[in-house]
């Protein structure tokens, strides 16, 4: 039995679903964000599912990352930065990175870019 985490209003969780939600545009791009199908997405919206705790973490781990990134570029730059070779990820994308569990080497090449740092 997996464990489930409720999407409510006013948590990381459910705040940063809505947070990435409003940022992917639609529920089948934020599924291709966080490897999960768009009808999981759907249900989660209606409050029939919850995500298992692994969709939860990535829900988190990405918000935060977003968040994070979205202070120190444009906006408009954090989806292009996400799927980009990053230098400081070794070539590996941040979305990548993010995946595989990579969350704090993600927060460093953020922080690095903050700082105008050069890999």
């Amino acid at each position: 039995m997996s464990m489930t985490i409720p999407l409510q209003p006013g948590t990381a969780l459910g705040d940063g679903f809505r947070m990435l939600l409003d940022a992917a545009g639609n529920g089948a791009q934020l599924a291709e964000l966080i490897g999960v199908t768009p009808s999981q997405v759907t249900r989660w919206k209606q409050g029939t599912q919850a995500p298992s705790a692994e969709s939860a973490r990535t829900i988190i781990d990405f918000a935060y990352i977003v968040a994070r990134a979205e202070a120190t570029m444009h906006p408009r730059v954090v989806p292009i930065w996400l799927d980009s070779p990053n230098q400081f990820l070794r070539g590996a994308t941040p979305r990548e990175c993010i995946k595989l569990g990579r969350v704090a080497e993600v927060i460093g090449a953020i922080d690095a870019e903050d700082e105008g740092a050069y890999a």
